[in-house]
Parts: C-alpha cells; structure tokens; sequence
C-alpha cells in the first residue's frame, strides 16, 4: 500500500514510479524482498520539493548521484533518478560525472547485472526488461548489462565482489563473458575503500544465512578466487593457495582448506572470519621454518593486520585474533582434563563455544573426517559439565569478595588479595563443589602462605 500511494504521488507529478534491483528480482525467484530501490525520471530536487509539499520525510543520501531516501507510511524507500554514469579510469566504484535522464532504457544499461535492470511500474505490475534478465534469472545467470561486460567492471571493480555475493546468495552461475571481464578487471579492486570491501566480504560470509542457499560462502569465495580477486583483497590468504598440506589429514591446499572450513561453520560473521583466516598464518610458518608449527601465532597477527587494513571494530578483531591464537590447542586429544578445565575457564563461555565450533569446522574442512570431532566433542562435554556444577568463569562469580579474603586473613587490600582470588579461581575450575564462602576461605588462607 505504501508504494502504490507513493506512485500515485509521482504519477500525480507526471512521473512514473518503477520499483527495480531487488524488489523485482526476488519475487520472481519466489525469494523474499529486502530491497526497496525505486526509481523514475524525476530529478533529486523535483523528489525532495514534492516531499517538502506532501510532507514527506526524506534523507539526500546522495543527490549529487541521483539518490534520495524516502520515509513514507511507514516505509524507507531509496530512489535514484533515470542517469548516465562517467567513471574515472581505475574502478574507484563512485561515478566522477552523472547526467540525469528520462529514458528507462538508458538507467537499464549503466546498471551491473540484468537481473537487477528489470523495472515494475508500480501502479500497473507491468515489467519493463531493456537488458534480459527476465531470460537470465529463468537461467539463473550473471550477466553484465553492457554488450561489453568490461567496461561494466572496469567502471566499478566493486561489482566484482558483488557479482561473487548474488553468485553466492542467489546460487547462480556467472556468464562467461561477464567471468572473464571480472578477472581481468580484478586489479581495479585495489582501488576500492577498505570499508567498502568489507561490507561485501561480510554479505559473502553470511550469504546462506540470506535466502538459505547452501554452500553461498564457499561459492562466493571459490569464485573471488577463480577470478584472482582474493589476490587483491586478502593477498595474505592467497598465498595459501597452492600450499601442499599432508594428505593423511588434508585433501586440499591450505587457501581451500579455509574456504572450507568456513562452509562448515554456523553463520556467524566472527566465527566465519575466524574459519577463513584460522590458517592464514602456514605459508609464513612454513616460509620461516620450514613447517607450520607456530603458524597459530603468526597467523593471530597476519590476521590482525587484514582486519585492521578493513576497517573492522575492534571486538571484532580482538576475538577473531583470540581463536585463531587458541585453535591449534589440544589438537591430539592428550590433554588431561584438569588442563583443559583452566584453559576453558581462561577462554570463558562464549569463546569456549566458538572454539568448539572452529575445531569441528577446522577438522570437517579438511575433507577427510565427517561425524564426531573428538576434541571438540570431550571439550563440549567437560565445558557444560562445568557449568552445570557451576564452576565460576569470572572472579567476581567466586563466593568470596576480596574484604571477606582480607578480613579473614587479617591483611589489607593488596596484589596479595588479588593473587589469592586468582588461585582460587582456578581452584573452582577442577572442583567446582568448593565454590562456597567457608571452603574458599579456609584454601585462602594455603594460598597466602605460599605467595
């Protein structure tokens, strides 16, 4: 209902409102919309003046680029105006001159893909198809809108990226001609903002969690590699490729060992970075020492540097660097349970989890081993045997308080109090029964006499 008042009110204007991109494609895929792109020959200030006169909220998100954000009836709608795009040389993503036009056909070409050039007047349902995409989405193909699909790459190297994501969100395939124009413009990547490509490695990642397509990540990924981009955006992670691993325990190279692992991972974008870039750390292992040993250190660093390098929040980059350090823990299955009680503890909860789920990913991703992971599986059962006791994770969850410590030994407040609450902690993980005032006070006073 809103859009069909809101076409009425440009139709009122002598303006044909068009929905287009996703809100076309989708339902004709039978997928659910969560695009609202509209768009007609209206020019940015004609929408933002008739907003002014119907009272209609509305954001200029852009009208140097035709764009204009519309808050109607509940609603948030994005228009951009029919336009002509001039783009620098190199693929720097944004248009360096835009002429506004009134011609739908005209807006059709300058577009990406023609499964998101399909236009639906909204007061009529009628489709407008300038470019094939009806045809491309009944064959679920990829196609450039331009008769030369490189100079719609070469235009804008981020559509590379998004090319891999609908690849790997919609499970399409990408037009030949289309595949090889991506690869040969993959170089112009490197001039696209580190946020930008972040924002599109993120929908990759994530990319069955949007219309439950399987195996999107692994697609997108395969594909970004196919197409040499990975070499540009995450040259770190390229160098895998190639990288021999012994067969006993890997059937692929290290670069697809990760791409893997990442399939085998819930849809979680910190536990998905963590997957893709668990290994990224063996080529320099190997480079350095001639193994891959120490590659969880070398690799919580490299992968530090790439998460910096893209703009990512510091949370996030703090537990991915925590996992992929603590992923190579226990990896035989020898650890006492004592050891492995501490080491839960230290990593806590949540991290425990995810831990957990990086080990069966990291072993599932090998493609040698299906079913149950040993490690993964006597963690789980130790961890949520803890919590069930309740064994404290935290110091402040013990059942004394640094006064009652202090008061009890007759000392002040000091390291000494902070030491003790420490060993006590660790007490409570191998026996968590003794997480009450009276037991805990009387280990106190064994601590303080040894400190």
């Amino acid at each position: 209902m809103p859009l069909i008042r809101l076409a009425q009110l440009f139709a009122a204007a002598g303006h044909t409102l068009y929905g287009v991109g996703g809100m076309v494609r989708n339902p004709l895929l039978g997928l659910p919309v969560t695009d609202n792109d509209v768009t007609s020959s209206m020019t940015p200030g004609e929408v933002m003046a008739m907003c002014r006169d119907k009272g209609i909220k509305y954001l200029d998100i852009g009208a140097a680029f035709g764009m204009v954000e519309l808050h109607y009836m509940g609603g948030v709608f994005q228009h951009t105006t029919f336009r002509r795009d001039t783009y620098p040389t190199g693929g720097g993503h944004r248009p360096q001159a835009v002429s506004y036009s009134g011609d739908i056909n005209e807006d059709a070409f300058r577009r990406d893909f023609t499964v998101n050039a399909i236009y639906k007047n909204l007061l009529t349902g009628e489709l407008t198809d300038p470019t094939g995409g009806m045809r491309d989405i009944k064959n679920r193909l990829l196609r450039a809108t331009s008769k030369d699909p490189a100079v719609i790459m070469g235009d804008d190297a981020l559509r590379i990226m998004r090319m891999a994501r609908f690849a790997s969100e919609l499970g399409f395939e990408a037009e030949r001609g289309t595949l090889e124009a991506a690869r040969a413009c993959a170089a112009g990547l490197a001039d696209i903002s580190p946020e930008r490509i972040r924002e599109e490695l993120d929908r990759i990642l994530l990319s069955d969690a949007k219309y439950g397509v399987p195996h999107g990540p692994y697609r997108g990924l395969e594909l970004l590699d196919e197409l040499r981009a990975i070499d540009v955006i995450l040259p770190e992670l390229a160098k895998g490729r190639g990288v021999a691993q012994k067969p006993q325990y890997h059937k692929y190279d290290v670069l697809h060992h990760c791409f893997h692992a990442v399939d085998c991972i819930e849809p979680s974008l910190t536990l998905r970075l963590a997957a893709l870039l668990h290994d990224v750390g063996k080529p320099a292992a190997l480079e350095a020492t001639g193994c891959m040993y120490t590659h969880d250190r070398l690799g919580a660093d490299i992968a530090r540097g790439i998460l910096e390098r893209l703009r990512y929040p510091s949370g996030v980059i703090r537990d991915v660097t925590a996992l992929i350090r603590s992923h190579m823990f226990d990896l035989r299955t020898e650890a006492k349970e004592n050891t492995i009680r501490l080491w839960l503890q230290e990593m806590g909860i949540e991290r425990s989890r995810q831990l957990i789920a990086l080990r069966r990913a990291d072993v599932h991703g090998s493609g040698r081993i299906e079913g149950p992971v040993e490690s993964a599986d006597r963690w789980e059962r130790i961890l949520e045997s803890m919590i069930a006791a309740g064994a404290p994770f935290e110091e402040r969850q013990l059942a004394v308080t640094g006064a009652d410590i202090a008061g009890y030994l007759g000392i002040p407040p000091s390291p000494r109090i902070g030491y003790i609450k420490a060993g006590l902690l660790r007490h409570c993980a191998k026996r968590p029964e003794d997480n009450n005032k009276t037991v805990l006070l009387r280990l106190s006073r064994d601590l303080v006499n040894n400190s």
